[in-house]
C-alpha cells in the first residue's frame, strides 16, 4: 500500500512539474494595443526612447490594455556601430508601414499605437491614450507548452469577411537586455533595453468553426536574456496594423532547453 502511494505521488509531481511551465494568455473582448517602437544602438537620439518603454514594465496597464515590442532597425549601422538587436525584417516592417499609410520616410526612435504613427509618445508617461476603447474586435488565446509548442486561437466577435486573410504574427522579446557601445553615436554609453524583439514567426490562419486557429514552435534566439517575453496579433488583409493583440511574461525554460 506505501508502495503504490509512493509510487502515484511520484507520477502527480511528475505531471505537475511538466506542466509548470505551461502558459496560457488571453485577450478579453476589447482591444489591447500593440505598441511598437523603432529604435537603434546607433541612434543618438533613441536611449530616450528605450527608457520610456522599459518603464512600462512599471504600468498596471502592462500585458492588460497594451503590449509593447522594440523593434531594433539596422539602416544605423553605417555610422560605426552594429545593433546585435537589428535585423533587415524589422527595417522593412517599418518601410511597409510608410509605404501602406503615404508617410515620406522612416525615422528613429519612432512609435507606432495600433499601427499609427503616434508622435506625442513623450508627452504621456505611463498613461497610454486608450484607441481602442470603442472597439471589440474578439478573443486572442495564445497556448505555449512546455516544449515550446504554441496554439493560437481568435474569435472574432462578430462575423467579418476579412478573416480569409487572417494571419498571426509572434514575436519572442527580450527582457533587461544591456550593451557597451564603443563606437558610433553612442560611443561609450550602456544602454538598456526592455521589450526586444529577439525573433518572430508569421502563420496564416486555419478555419475551425467560429474560430481562426494557428499553431507551431516558438521562435529560437542565441541571444541570451535574463527574463523573456511573447507578444502576438491578428491582422488582416495583408496589412501590418493589428486587430488583436496579447502578451506577456513566459519561462526562460522554454527558451534555453
Amino acid at each position: 500500500m506505501r508502495l503504490k502511494l509512493a509510487i502515484y505521488i511520484l507520477i502527480a509531481v511528475f505531471l505537475n512539474s511538466a506542466n509548470a511551465s505551461e502558459v496560457v494568455l488571453k485577450s478579453g473582448p476589447e482591444q489591447v494595443e500593440l505598441i511598437e517602437l523603432y529604435t537603434s544602438e546607433g541612434c543618438s537620439s533613441c536611449p530616450p526612447a528605450d527608457r520610456w518603454l522599459s518603464r512600462l514594465k512599471q504600468s498596471s496597464q502592462l500585458w492588460k490594455d497594451y503590449v509593447p515590442v522594440a523593434f531594433h532597425v539596422g539602416y544605423w549601422d553605417y555610422i560605426g556601430w552594429k545593433d546585435r538587436f537589428a535585423k533587415n525584417e524589422y527595417t522593412q516592417r517599418q518601410r511597409r508601414y510608410s509605404a501602406e499609410f503615404g508617410e515620406n520616410t522612416v525615422y528613429t526612435p519612432g512609435v507606432r499605437l495600433n499601427g499609427l504613427e503616434w508622435r506625442s509618445w513623450r508627452r504621456v508617461g505611463l498613461n497610454i491614450p486608450d484607441t481602442g476603447s470603442d472597439q471589440s474586435p474578439g478573443i486572442l488565446k495564445l497556448k505555449i507548452s512546455d516544449a515550446g509548442q504554441f496554439t493560437a486561437s481568435f474569435e472574432p466577435s462578430q462575423t467579418d469577411t476579412k478573416v480569409s486573410s487572417a494571419q498571426l504574427t509572434l514575436v519572442l522579446l527580450g527582457q533587461s537586455l544591456s550593451s557597451e557601445v564603443t563606437r558610433g553615436e553612442n560611443r561609450g554609453r550602456k544602454l538598456n533595453h526592455d521589450f526586444v524583439a529577439l525573433a518572430n514567426t508569421t502563420l496564416s490562419k486555419q478555419h475551425n468553426n467560429q474560430q481562426i486557429l494557428w499553431s507551431g514552435q516558438l521562435p529560437r534566439t542565441d541571444i541570451n536574456a535574463d527574463e523573456y517575453a511573447v507578444a502576438a496579433w491578428v491582422s488582416y488583409d495583408g496589412r501590418q496594423s493589428p486587430i488583436q493583440t496579447v502578451g506577456g511574461m513566459i519561462p526562460t525554460s522554454l527558451i534555453k532547453n
